[in-house]
């Protein structure tokens, strides 16, 4: 089975999203892995730590994968092509096909949009069509991105094909942006009278958008006066006014078609070394072809048909359910890590997070050692790392720390998890801030990659809190062993065996520190035992000592390990629940309700345990005893209820 690494800086860009849909589409029914990555740019801090998601390039370096899809358009706009180049020959000598830029580099292949036919083709209609002479022309040379370049060169290579003159001076630039070349325009025309072209045709929409409002705003009639041709087919030109006659440039195609090259590669025939993509041009109501009136989503093509744009209302109405369902997945996946304090605690909602996530498996990989790194950093892969956790939903496989160890510059895939498992990879560095973990790599059921990138963002952000609160309670309890019997003894309740008023105190700060430090929720809950004077009373103190120690066992089995729970003096207890909220208190004292009869029946009591528990969360204090006194009235007024519902129970 072959291995197919996808670079690619974002995966939240309409451009990104119709590459990846070609690629998915081609390879969902083949024998083969494709790890997709988004690796944002080197040393990039746009996102503060967007940097980090460049280590991805160098997990794919591995050695067992076979070649690489780069979708070198995206990275060219923002990086210039020889550190581009630079990070690709890295990959040799596996073979890299190039989306979007000619790499010369020797075992590289591109795909090449066709801009010189496809501009040929929108001068040749506004002179043939609507009669233009006088054409003008919106570059982005400032940006000096090979896409910039290209796209002027072939409009004045279509100008000389369709025998109109070149005016230097009506070439305008725009920096492939909106708001620039709004002001390009509106600096350069003061009214509608000095406008000197009949035409404008731009390097993009979003440059075509600007200038025609710029335009409109000068009292300039779109299309009646002048006419307007954008480039991408993007959202904008279609909800535009009047809608924008462009160039689609076959996005999708372009992954489909990098797809097929890089399996007909690894199949072992040849390809050729530059392969270019038919664009299909689109004339709308800016350039008159559609009438302004009109609201249908047509378009005339280059042989004068008229066709209808995908973008119609029922799959707008369709988007707009998606977006309501995956709104609805996001809060269901933030409820589902909530309780993932520890990475054992993660490992138990795994298979729960796949399946909200429409992963079907999902592996967890670590470093020996936890790496750091800052924006100027150049990330070097360690040796070793050793796969965490595993969920492989197809083989019904779960494992926590299997004890498999690796070396990542070897295999990306590590033994013992999907090394013989096809399909779409998303691979995703889980780091926090400086720190750097590792990786996480999932197989995906669906081509919203967009959607992807946000639970994944979700899923690391809690990995990374989730390992550094292992790694406390590990070194705390690393810290407790070497410390004498004695020390222990004296921070432990001698009746029930939890820990006294002391080593509460002491340790419940601390827990309270770490939570208020991480930023992480949790409630503090004062518990006091009901009647226990009065079982003193009518059953002695033997059966009081009895209904205490009892009752810590009812605490210690409702709180959880990472809780601290201890005994605060006769009858009282005190509790830090860590990540908890207070919505979630309710549910607490049913549990106990149901914890106190079970283990009262259990020890054979005379009667049944009865607790009654006051709850604050973090935001009162940092300071654990003055959050206790708050919790204690909370208590009180918990107390008030019962003794209220006790008297109307007794006066029927």
């Amino acid at each position: 089975m072959n291995t197919i690494a996808v670079l690619i800086p974002s995966f939240t860009l309409e451009y990104s999203i119709d590459v990846l849909s070609g690629i998915y589409d081609y390879f969902s029914d083949k024998d083969a892995k494709v790890i997709v990555a988004q690796t944002k740019f080197p040393h990039s801090t746009i996102g503060v730590f967007d940097y980090q998601y460049f280590t991805s390039v160098e997990f794919l370096k591995a050695q067992d994968v076979d070649a690489y899809i780069v979708v070198s358009g995206v990275f060219t706009a923002s990086i210039p092509q020889q550190d581009l180049e630079d990070i690709v020959a890295q990959f040799a000598p596996r073979p890299v096909i190039s989306i979007g830029a000619d790499l010369s580099l020797p075992g590289t292949y591109s795909i090449l949009a066709d801009c010189n036919k496809s501009f040929s083709d929108i001068v040749k209609h506004l002179k043939e069509k609507h009669g233009c002479k006088k054409i003008a022309f919106f570059s982005a040379n400032s940006t000096k991105s090979a896409e910039a370049l290209e796209r002027y060169d072939a409009f004045t290579t279509a100008l000389e094909e369709n025998d109109l003159v070149f005016y230097p001076d009506l070439v305008m630039d725009g920096q492939f942006n909106y708001a620039e070349a709004k002001e390009v325009v509106l600096r350069r025309y003061s009214t509608k009278e000095d406008i000197d072209f009949d035409a404008v045709v731009c390097a993009n929409d979003m440059m075509a958008a600007g200038c025609m409002e710029a335009l409109q705003q000068l009292g300039v009639k779109i299309p009646d006066d002048v006419k307007i041709s954008g480039f991408d087919d993007a959202v904008v030109s279609k909800i535009s006014s009047p809608k924008l006659s462009t160039i689609n440039q076959a996005i999708y195609n372009q992954g489909l078609k990098a797809a097929e090259l890089t399996d007909t590669l690894l199949n072992g025939k040849s390809i050729h070394k530059k392969n270019l993509i038919s664009l299909l041009p689109k004339f709308r109501q800016s350039c008159g072809c559609i009438s302004v009136y009109s609201s249908e989503p047509h378009f005339i093509d280059t042989e004068g048909k008229t066709c209808v744009d995908a973008e119609d209302e029922d799959i707008n109405l369709h988007q707009f359910v998606n977006e309501l369902n995956e709104r609805n997945k996001l809060i269901t996946l933030m409820d589902t890590v909530r309780g993932s304090n520890t990475l054992k605690q993660f490992f138990y909602n795994l298979k729960f997070i796949a399946q909200q996530c429409d992963m079907s498996c999902i592996a967890v990989n670590f470093f020996k050692d936890v790496c750091y790194l800052d924006a100027e950093d150049n990330f070097t892969l360690p040796k070793k790392m050793n796969l965490w956790m595993l969920y492989d939903g197809e083989s019904s496989v779960e494992l926590f720390k299997p004890d498999v160890a690796y070396n990542p510059r070897q295999s990306v895939i590590p033994s013992r998890s999907l090394q013989g498992t096809s399909g779409i990879f998303i691979l995703h560095p889980v780091f926090s801030g400086e720190s750097n973990y590792g990786y996480l790599l999932c197989k995906i059921n669906r081509k919203s990659f967009s959607d992807y990138i946000v639970y994944l963002k979700i899923i690391i952000n809690t990995l990374a809190q989730s390992y550094e609160y292992t790694n406390q309670i590990i070194e705390t309890e690393k810290l407790e062993g070497e410390k004498s019997a004695l020390t222990r003894l004296s921070r432990t309740d001698d009746l029930t065996g939890i820990l006294n008023r002391r080593g509460f105190i002491e340790r419940g700060q601390a827990a309270l520190d770490l939570m208020q430090e991480t930023d992480k929720a949790g409630v503090i809950f004062f518990a006091d035992m009901d009647g226990l004077k009065k079982i003193n009373d009518t059953y002695g103190h033997e059966v009081g000592d009895l209904a205490i120690k009892t009752q810590a066992m009812a605490l210690k089995e409702v709180f959880r390990s990472t809780d601290v729970v201890g005994r605060l003096s006769g009858d009282e207890f005190g509790i830090v629940a860590v990540g908890m909220k207070l919505i979630h208190v309710d549910r607490v004292r049913l549990k106990l309700d149901m914890m106190n009869e079970k283990l009262s029946r259990e020890n054979n009591l005379p009667f049944t345990l009865s607790v009654s528990l006051g709850a604050v969360d973090l935001q009162k204090s940092s300071i654990l005893k003055k959050l206790l006194s708050e919790a204690d009235k909370s208590l009180y007024e918990e107390k008030r209820k019962k003794r209220h519902a006790r008297l109307s129970e007794n006066s029927k």
